[in-house]
C-alpha cells in the first residue's frame, strides 16, 4: 500500500482500489518518455488507467478550449501507446461506478 495523493475524487478511488485489493497502481503516473502527461491512476503492468474528469465542469483549466484540446492530445497519445483508459466524473467515483468499470477492465487484461 502506498500513500494516497491527488484531489478528493482521486483519493476516493485510490482508497476504493486498496480496499478492493486492486493494488499495484500508481497515481499521477507519467506514461510517456518525453511528454509530461500523467494518468490519475495507472496500472503500468497492464497498461490500464483511469482519468477522473472533474475539471471539465468549472470552465477553467481542463474545461477551457486549450484544456480540452490538451486532454484530447493526451488521450490519443495514450491509445496509440497501447493504453486502455477509462474516464469518469467525481460523481461516478463516489457512487462506485468507476471502481466497477475498472475491475471489469483489469479482469479482461489478465
Amino acid at each position: 500500500m502506498h500513500a494516497v495523493v491527488g484531489n478528493e475524487a482521486e483519493q476516493i478511488l485510490a482508497y476504493q482500489c486498496q480496499a478492493d485489493g486492486l493494488n499495484g497502481f500508481k497515481q499521477n503516473f507519467r506514461f510517456h518518455l518525453t511528454r509530461k502527461f500523467e494518468i490519475d491512476l495507472a496500472w503500468p503492468d497492464h497498461k490500464v488507467g483511469v482519468e477522473i474528469d472533474g475539471g471539465i465542469f468549472n470552465g477553467k483549466a481542463h474545461g477551457s478550449v486549450m484544456g480540452i484540446l490538451r486532454d484530447m492530445e493526451k488521450h490519443n497519445l495514450l491509445l496509440v501507446s497501447g493504453w486502455r483508459v477509462l474516464r469518469y466524473t467525481p460523481t461516478q467515483v463516489r457512487n462506485g461506478e468507476a471502481l466497477e468499470g475498472l475491475k471489469q477492465l483489469l479482469r479482461s487484461s489478465t
